[in-house]
């Protein structure tokens, strides 16, 4: 009887064993696919991640990364109640010092709007009203000291208590000097202009400067803990300047005039002035006056160097045209480049030089050989305190209408080239954000934020009081006069 299973077909195993082995190509291309597969997505995910920067926060600033709308307070603070409660809330303004070390100081004053104005409704025109009286009402000038990582007011203090005769319409200005253990401020008296210094621990005074109350106008600049003061002189006499250390403000370094058409130049821990025909450099904690090895027009920091001192560039004018040059701290040039510079800036990687013809070059600020130039770049191009990248930030106009652009720092290559709306001024940057503003001043009204590796927009906020960074942190002062520091959103290697 014939066997029903002839072939290989007696053999189960051997029948397996066959079809296996034509499943075994398949099985190996399939596998093989699924890992060009992955390869494929590795790599594309590889190549589409931004590169936002590895370098440490520019200028040592840690800003909040804020990647969407910030719809969280962290904290929040009645400043109007804290420091003027005699006044309606509508009325009063706050003015907030640049932050130092975490720290900011608000001083305030009385809005004076004017009741003639026609443009105003009836309801304004009773607030007007409410606001004038208040204002001549007012007798006190409160300063206070806030915190900003958790909004607490370290001390509030009246300087009125120091300052009788303080004018209760001025607009005062404060500085908070972390080296020198004090916070100043500035208003005007009966008797003309004072400086009042506060102990930056507990807020008590410690001294008051009075300028001379017949000068015609003064001016106030100030680097760290330097101030240069000036005072503008009748017709045909020179104007007076006082170079003064904030840890002693009624002992002025040096006081003196410069040669006409040179205006003195504050640098870090000194100034650089001509007199009679010779440029000297004044020590800024001793007024000790050492001959200066250059004559520049203009001067910018850099980072600090090895030593720990800012890198210090200049342009000077000469017979043969302008001169950009990196300055030892006695003046002589450590190099010297040829260009026609209108204005010179410090980013991470490059001292930016910007020519009469919008023309920007990227010197390297070790030796000043060019790295770069590009034509038409953006006349504000800059490095922001707080980025983590080499970056080159800055607004240029096109067709009339601003737009945020970024160069690579290494190359000078676009970025991006995007719009910027009605925002004008690139005022911060975090490790994935570069955010813009409407001006540099405390009392912008809007703030957006872009990618900072794409220039893609992220989101704006505006606001009906203002809006500014106090340091790495977005504060937003409501009409009413309370402080919020606003968070939310991904705030992605932020460490503020």
């Amino acid at each position: 009887m014939p066997d029903p299973l002839p072939g290989p077909a007696r053999d189960p195993w051997r029948r397996l064993r066959a079809v296996r082995g034509r499943r075994a190509p398949r099985l190996l291309g399939g596998y093989l696919a699924l890992l060009v597969a992955t390869a494929i997505v590795l790599v594309a995910g590889w190549a589409a991640d931004p590169d936002y920067g590895t370098e440490p926060p520019w200028r040592g600033l840690v800003v909040d990364d804020l990647r969407s709308a910030p719809g969280e307070t962290l904290w929040s603070l009645d400043l109007a109640a804290l420091l003027a409660p005699e006044a309606p809330a509508h009325c009063v303004h706050l003015w907030p010092s640049a932050a130092e070390s975490g720290l900011v100081a608000v001083t305030t004053s009385i809005d004076l709007d004017l009741e003639a104005d026609v443009d105003l409704r009836a309801d304004d025109l009773a607030q007007a009203a409410e606001c004038r009286t208040a204002a001549f009402a007012h007798d006190t000038s409160r300063v206070a000291l806030v915190d900003v990582r958790t909004g607490v007011a370290v001390w509030v203090h009246d300087l009125v208590d120091d300052v009788p005769d303080a004018d209760p319409t001025s607009i005062p200005s404060a500085q908070v000097v972390p080296a020198a253990g004090r916070v100043l401020v500035q208003t005007q008296s009966e008797r003309g202009l004072v400086q009042a210094a506060l102990a930056l621990d507990d807020g008590r005074h410690l001294e008051t400067a009075r300028e001379r109350r017949d000068l015609p106008s003064i001016s106030v600049a100030t680097l760290g803990r330097l101030q240069l003061r000036s005072a503008a002189a009748a017709v045909g006499d020179p104007d007076a300047y006082a170079l003064v250390d904030a840890a002693a403000l009624t002992v002025p370094v040096w006081r003196g005039s410069a040669d006409r058409g040179a205006a003195p130049l504050l640098v870090p821990g000194a100034l650089i002035v001509r007199i009679e025909g010779r440029t000297v450099r004044i020590d800024g904690r001793t007024g000790e006056m050492t001959p200066y090895r250059s004559d520049p027009d203009l001067v910018a920091a850099g980072s600090p160097g090895p030593g720990g001192d800012d890198d210090l560039f200049a342009v000077r004018s000469g017979p043969g045209g302008r001169v950009v040059s990196a300055l030892d701290p006695d003046g002589a040039a450590r190099w010297a480049r040829p260009l026609d510079a209108r204005s010179i800036a410090s980013t991470p990687g490059c001292l930016l030089v910007t020519s009469d013809d919008d023309t920007t070059t990227c010197l390297r600020p070790a030796d000043g050989t060019t790295r770069w130039s590009v034509d038409g770049a953006a006349a504000t191009a800059r490095g922001v305190p707080g980025q983590v990248s080499d970056d080159v930030y800055g607004i240029a106009r096109r067709d009339g209408r601003p737009r945020l652009t970024a160069l690579d720092g290494p190359t000078g290559r676009s970025v991006f080239d995007v719009p910027a709306g009605d925002l004008e001024t690139v005022v911060a940057a975090s490790r994935t954000v570069v955010y813009l503003a409407q001006g540099a001043s405390p009392q912008s009204r809007a703030v957006a934020a872009h990618d900072a590796a794409s220039g893609r927009p992220l989101w704006t906020l505006r606001s009906a009081g203002s809006v500014s960074f106090w340091g790495g942190a977005l504060v937003e002062v409501d009409g009413v006069g309370v402080a919020r520091r606003l968070g939310g959103g991904q705030r992605i290697g932020a460490t503020s």
